[in-house]
């Protein structure tokens, strides 16, 4: 059972004001060109600026989050806009206290610890979330996830003892 791989994909909710942001940027590229085409040749210079915004920055605001758990390792990567992978983080669950259900009362010991805590959830309140405790050298980390019902059967079977859910 140590070569377990399980696969999990969790999209973001999408901000409104990522997505105000988004038709002002749009909108704002557009004008530029119209100005420069009508009005202004000056006018192209907050056009390239509005089209290397929308290259560079636009597609940040569209993030996935795809759990991997193989050998007692989960890697988080981001993915943006469906494109560009960026490995988030790396946990060795060796190290990894607690694995429990949002609202489970195992939970409660650590409410009151100095934690680093990092969520890649997707935002949506209704969605069951885990949290996951890990020890890094000298930090303690809460790490908030959404994992499938598969990869919390893999945690049960390979951290029985650490794995709690309501």
């Amino acid at each position: 059972m140590d070569d377990l791989y399980v696969e999990c994909l969790v999209a973001r909710r999408t901000n409104p004001a990522g997505i105000l942001l988004r038709g002002i940027t749009y909108g704002l590229t557009a004008l530029f060109v119209l100005g420069g085409l009508f009005i202004n040749t000056i006018f192209f210079f907050g056009a390239i600026l509005g089209a290397l915004a929308v290259y560079f920055v636009l597609p940040l605001l569209s993030v996935e989050y795809e759990y991997l758990y193989v050998s007692k390792t989960l890697t988080v990567d981001k993915i943006f806009s469906k494109e560009k992978r960026k490995n988030a983080a790396e946990y060795d669950l060796e190290k990894m206290e607690i694995f429990a259900e949002e609202g489970a009362y195992q939970l409660d010991d650590y409410k009151n610890l100095k934690v680093v805590s990092k969520d890649y959830s997707s935002g949506i309140p209704d969605r069951k979330r885990w949290v996951m405790i890990v020890r890094r050298d000298s930090d303690v980390e809460r790490i908030i996830l959404e994992p499938n019902e598969e990869m919390i059967a893999a945690f049960k079977n390979q951290f029985p003892g650490k794995t709690f859910s309501k």
